[in-house]
């Protein structure tokens, strides 16, 4: 009995270690992936300064991918499938392999706006021979007068060669702003937070390697002498369904599977075919256009287009069409819905890596035999 006792005693001993070294090796290759993620991320920021303004570059190269893929699965705790649908729409999102994705963040905080317009001739790539590339697509709102903060994403033509320069005109009156990569990083020192104030103790080197801090100037700052406390923008809220902007709010969805389709539906009992289909108002409509969406049911969404639309565009394209609209990954994350007349907007954020972008859909309806339906 005694051994029998020392032998259980053991089993669990190792079970027990096994769990533990599972445990901490699990632990361990979360904050590698992570680690991995910033070390790249360091890489490829650079941040410059302007006139009344910072600004700083990200470049996402390929290589990030797969270690930002793999840490968000695991923290998340995400099925397969759904880190394959979150790795599409990341890939989508930055166009990986048919672009060169950056994302200039532009942060103007003097009396007059930054002016980096027309973008389409005041930002280039730089090639390692020399060769000056200009974007093919980028967002508008870096076309426009910029107080505060903007980001937008830039995407050239794709680059092999990882030694490149983005140049910027604006920042600095009649000079460029050169962004150099593979770059040294930095970012997070550019912008650091202020801590608060304390009472200043040893000499001064002492006080020096305790802290180093950065300070931005305010619009106060460059219009007054007097003193006033920095201005910091606050980083954009990435989860949850708060988009700062007016409309009822749609919180987060969980996925949802799709029922299997049933190839051949039982015939309607003959009291029944001649039943009207349910009369169903705009809302009505919305909320199921929507919901199919999320769940990829994109035969229950061309059912509830207009005849009109219907005749437009094939069921077959509708699908495709819907399916690489990365829409839907957003619109589980929670939407807002804006209602004027007979249309709806729709807005959802969208989540790459550290960045928030807004997107609405305008959804319109008409109605046919007394129900509304999606104009397409």
């Amino acid at each position: 009995m005694t051994n029998d006792r020392v032998a259980v005693k053991t089993k669990i001993a190792v079970a027990v270690f096994v769990c533990i070294a599972v445990l901490s090796c699990s632990s361990v290759s979360r904050a590698g992936e992570r680690d991995r993620v910033y070390d790249i991320l360091d890489s490829w920021t650079c941040v410059r300064w302007g006139e009344d303004n910072i600004a700083w570059v990200v470049h996402y190269p390929e290589e990030l991918v797969d270690p930002w893929i793999r840490s968000e699965a695991e923290r998340r705790r995400m099925k397969p499938e759904q880190a394959e649908e979150l790795r599409k729409s990341f890939s989508d999102e930055l166009r990986i392999g048919s672009a060169t994705a950056v994302l200039l963040s532009v942060y103007g905080y003097g009396a007059s706006p930054v002016n980096i317009s027309p973008m389409s001739k005041n930002i280039t790539l730089i090639n390692s021979s020399g060769g000056r590339i200009n974007p093919i697509v980028f967002e508008k709102k870096l076309d426009s007068p910029i107080s505060g903060l903007v980001q937008g994403f830039v995407f050239f033509p794709p680059q092999t060669d990882k030694n490149f320069r983005i140049i910027v005109n604006g920042l600095v009156p009649d000079r460029e702003t050169n962004f150099t990569f593979p770059a040294s990083g930095g970012a997070g020192g550019a912008i650091a937070t202020l801590p608060a104030p304390a009472a200043e103790t040893g000499t001064e080197n002492e006080r020096l390697e305790k802290e180093v801090v950065v300070k931005i100037p305010t619009k106060r700052d460059s219009a007054s002498t007097k003193p006033a406390p920095p201005a910091v923008p606050e980083p954009p809220k990435i989860d949850g369904p708060d988009l700062e902007v007016e409309g009822e709010t749609f919180p987060p969805v969980e996925p949802v599977v799709p029922a299997p389709v049933i190839s051949a539906p039982p015939e309607p009992e003959p009291d029944t075919a001649d039943r009207e289909m349910p009369k169903l108002a705009p809302r009505q409509v919305l909320e199921i256009y929507l919901k199919a969406w999320i769940e990829g049911d994109t035969e229950r969404m061309y059912s509830l287009l207009s005849e009109e639309s219907q005749g437009k565009i094939s069921k077959e394209l509708f699908g495709r069409e819907i399916a690489s609209d990365n829409f839907k990954s957003a619109l589980r994350s929670g939407y807002k819905v804006n209602w004027s007349g007979d249309s709806a907007r729709v807005t959802v954020a969208r989540k790459i890596l550290f960045v928030r972008t807004l997107e609405t859909k305008q959804i319109n309806f008409v109605m046919e035999n007394g129900s509304a339906r999606v104009s397409w």
